[in-house]
């Protein structure tokens, strides 16, 4: 790996190492992100108007209201903190040269570009293999890298769609349902990044750069390995998901409690049926023979939702989480996305944090004994032009 006197010392699993990120959106620039979140110095190669997610406004992504840098689209700055930003004209001789050194002093170039716009920028695996043997390509694609779709354009819900993944997470069988919050987009660049490692800890062995590759489509299927394996392996399994009030099993469900709250239960086979009857206090039940056995209770599924709606509408959702707790079932508060910014637990465990520019976060997925995860805000475009240069010890003028 590369090191460089100005940033060397910084610590972090992945302190020296340089990465050139040619990423726009989401999947490619949160594979990025968990690079610069180890200490790795990233280095955003953007065009004069940047990346198109610092302009995008949307219902679940829209403009901070808070911080310092209020008006920035939540949608950049959620997967580009840690970064550093240079602007390049890639079709301008003195900038493509910036970008050859770039790449020349790099151990890693992160792309999700489609195939015709790398080849047309010349950047695609082909371009850099030859000239840069110990660089790690990895590219987070759309539908793949090979097949006869692997040029069609994707974003984070058509990779879902493709794979299926619409219907199965859908309550009502055939009626697609498309989750908000870029998911796809989110969990790709997490596998990209796994990958990233991988390869690099390949190349200390072998001293050779490899190709890291991962799609929308591929992270879609991966994430619904149980649904693939059961649709694949037999004969007319469902694999759609179920409204609360037909469930397949009413033990693992959720309940309204009597303050308005709700609580997830997950009684999920016959040696956890008994102990859910004795902490929720059905023992009452155990004589209904639609209930006295786990298969009668998945049997009789809708009845046992009826009389657990009753039941769980007595008491506070508190109440129930404690008895249960005690008793050994799997259970849990129904937060929504406010209740977890002030949980208590969620807090203590360290699971957000605040950027420097005071906007607030989730943090890595993962957390490194005696590791400290940088908080240094999305840059501002082009705004380490000059220190990029220096650092990477760059000439404009190859």
């Amino acid at each position: 790996m590369s090191m460089n006197s100005s940033r060397s010392s910084e610590s972090g699993p992945l302190a020296g190492v340089r990465v050139v990120d040619m990423t726009i959106w989401m999947a490619g620039s949160v594979a990025s992100m968990l690079l610069a979140d180890l200490g790795a110095d990233v280095v955003k190669v953007e065009s004069a108007s940047g990346d198109p997610a610092r302009r995008h406004v949307a219902p679940t992504a829209g403009q901070a209201t808070k911080g310092e840098r209020a008006g920035t689209s939540l949608s950049f700055s959620a997967c580009n903190r840690n970064k550093r930003s240079i602007v390049l004209d890639l079709g301008q001789g003195d900038d493509r040269a910036i970008l050859d050194g770039l790449l020349d002093a790099a151990d890693v170039f992160v792309t999700n570009l489609s195939g015709p716009t790398l080849r047309k920028l010349g950047v695609g695996e082909d371009d850099l293999r030859s000239r840069f043997p110990r660089l790690i390509y990895a590219r987070a694609a759309g539908l793949g890298v090979k097949g006869p779709r692997a040029d069609d354009l994707a974003q984070d819900m058509t990779g879902m769609a493709y794979a299926g993944m619409l219907f199965t997470m859908s309550p009502e069988p055939g009626e697609p349902f498309a989750p908000p919050g870029a998911m796809n987009d989110v969990l790709t660049g997490t596998m990209l990044s796994f990958g990233i490692v991988s390869a690099l800890a390949q190349r200390s062995k072998t001293g050779e750069g490899s190709t890291v590759t991962g799609s929308l489509l591929q992270t879609a299927l991966w994430t619904q390995m149980l649904l693939v394996g059961s649709a694949a392996n037999t004969d007319g399994a469902s694999t759609n998901g179920r409204p609360r009030r037909h469930p397949r099993n009413a033990a693992l469900n959720q309940y309204r409690a009597n303050d308005g709250k709700w609580i997830a239960i997950a009684a999920i086979n016959s040696q956890a049926w008994p102990t859910f009857i004795e902490a929720a206090g059905l023992e009452h039940i155990r004589d209904d023979t639609r209930f006295a056995t786990y298969d009668q209770a998945i049997a009789n599924a809708a009845e046992l939702r009826t009389v657990l709606d009753g039941h769980f509408a007595t008491e506070s959702a508190d109440y129930w989480l404690d008895r249960l707790r005690v008793g050994g079932v799997w259970c849990g508060p129904v937060n929504t996305i406010h209740d977890v910014l002030s949980d208590e637990h969620v807090l203590t465990e360290g699971y957000l944090s605040t950027l420097s520019d005071g906007s607030r976060t989730v943090t890595m997925p993962f957390s490194l004994d005696g590791y400290t995860v940088p908080q240094k805000a999305g840059p501002e475009l082009d705004a380490d032009h000059a220190s990029i240069l220096d650092d990477w010890q760059v000439n404009s003028r190859r």
